[in-house]
């Protein structure tokens, strides 16, 4: 059974988020978490009535409800169970009581919640769990995105970093589990790969296992977030894969803030594997 954690603002970009999720694992057994997190700043509670703060707790849990009775109705499916969770602090602290709490494979949401800044690579939210959250992957769904089956996979890597069997197993695991081709993809430098960079190399050709790989070698004619976009665009992927560790190509592009400046705009469901080295 997988055990996935899905945070949601009930914008339409977390129910796309939610609807993609229901049907990536349609024939898997799953039980989903829906987590509603909101902060109640005291000083804005001061003067409330314990009854009318209580109507606010009140209304988010029944509105959490509504959402899991909504998913349910329009993607039904045995193989699958809900449970709602109500937490009122902000997402990265209700998220990490949450992995504390549940067993939690993985975490699904959308790139933006209700508020949305176009200039912004990330939400706020999204960026800060990127960020914050080292021992869970999380899958980030475009907005307004519909679902299609996984069947061209990317993993976006510069070979300068050793990667973990936890790394390589969650790479493995969603290509094997959708019968995808991986494609990993180097963006070149100019200078001949180092020895280090060899060695990982020969790393992930023994740890990819199962399904089929290929090897490329993309020239950096352009930024590198355009490189990405343009392989991703040319051959039809369906998913791409980063591990955010310090200094890598993900963490220069989710601490840009203008869109312009990086060209990175993934419209194509983002897996973000967390550094737990």
């Amino acid at each position: 059974m997988k055990h996935i954690l899905i945070p949601t603002d009930f914008s339409d970009n977390a129910w796309s988020a939610l609807v993609y999720a229901v049907k990536l694992y349609k024939y898997e057994v799953c039980q989903f978490y829906l987590l509603y997190a909101q902060p109640l700043d005291p000083s804005s509670l001061y003067g409330l009535s314990d009854i009318y703060i209580k109507s606010i707790m009140q209304q988010s849990s029944t509105q959490l409800q509504e959402l899991k009775q909504q998913i349910i109705d329009s993607d039904g499916n045995a193989n699958h169970s809900f449970e709602t969770i109500v937490k009122f602090i902000g997402l990265k602290n209700a998220v990490t009581e949450c992995l504390i709490d549940k067993t939690v494979d993985l975490i699904i949401m959308g790139t933006k919640g209700a508020t949305k800044n176009k200039l912004l690579f990330f939400g706020s939210n999204t960026t800060h769990l990127v960020n914050k959250i080292k021992n869970c992957p999380i899958l980030i769904i475009p907005d307004q995105f519909d679902f299609r089956p996984i069947k061209q996979i990317v993993f976006s890597t510069d070979f300068n970093r050793f990667y973990s069997e936890d790394e390589i197993k969650t790479i493995n695991d969603f290509t094997y589990d959708n019968n995808a081709v991986l494609r990993v993809i180097n963006i070149q430098t100019g200078n001949p790969l180092s020895q280090i960079q060899q060695y990982n190399l020969s790393s992930l050709k023994k740890g990819f296992q199962g399904f089929e790989t290929h090897y490329h070698s993309v020239p950096n004619y352009d930024k590198k977030a355009e490189v990405i976009t343009s392989f991703i665009d040319d051959l039809d992927i369906d998913l791409l894969i980063m591990v955010n560790y310090k200094h890598s190509l993900l963490e220069r592009f989710i601490n840009e803030p203008v869109i312009k400046k990086i060209g990175f705009k993934p419209h194509v469901p983002f897996l973000v594997i967390p550094d737990n080295q």
